[in-house]
């Protein structure tokens, strides 16, 4: 899998998490916390990094900082890194933190992505394998999929759940659209294959 914009999550989407998963309302000091937000906010990654591992470290339960975490490693393009804490995230859903339907997908589409980017495609399989049994509507857990087929070289199944993909399109989160496949950097071997351009014709892509 490779390294596409469109799956960095808009900053907008990702900041409505923390208004109902309030930080200050958890064990952190209030002061360090809005500081470590508003660095993430003005695009100071590095720094946010290093005020959320503190946070995290304190209270290893703090979902909202965990995520935070991870953003801010997934936006330094420190895939391997930021796998951690979307992996203690996804435990502490597990274990009864509340995230909306939406929220969960966010969270698993980033998890998904730094561990492709990674090179765990094993660990991506059976997660998108999961999501798709429990998410079936949800069309980027097959477009997911679809990029780690390409990866793998594997185009009738990287081309079969590219059509899955964009049978679902109505599905994609409010506010977000489906990425264009012929400029998305895990399909750039197949931009002149005639399969491929066959299917984007059909998907509407001239």
């Amino acid at each position: 899998m490779k390294f596409r914009s469109w799956a960095i999550l808009a900053l907008s989407a990702f900041l409505a998490f923390t208004e109902s998963h309030s930080l200050k309302a958890q064990s952190s000091p209030d002061e360090l916390v809005q500081h470590a937000r508003q660095e993430f906010q003005d695009g100071k990654f590095t720094d946010a990094e290093r005020d959320f591992r503190e946070i995290t470290r304190r209270d290893p339960s703090n979902l909202g900082a965990q995520l935070f975490l991870g953003q801010s490693l997934f936006r330094q393009q420190k895939f391997a890194e930021a796998v951690i804490p979307f992996e203690k995230a996804r435990e502490l859903e597990a274990g009864g933190k509340k995230l909306t339907s939406d929220q969960h997908r966010i969270l698993l589409d980033q998890l998904v992505i730094s561990l492709g980017e990674s090179g765990d495609l094993k660990r991506v399989h059976a997660l998108l394998d999961e999501a798709i049994r429990q998410d079936p509507d949800y069309p980027l857990n097959y477009y997911n999929l679809a990029c780690a087929y390409a990866g793998e070289g594997d185009k009738p199944k990287m081309l079969a759940n590219l059509s899955l993909a964009f049978q679902h399109k109505d599905h994609v989160l409010k506010g977000e659209q489906m990425p264009d496949p012929r400029t998305d950097d895990s399909f750039q071997n197949y931009v002149h294959d005639p399969d491929f351009v066959k299917l984007m014709k059909q998907l509407g892509y001239n």
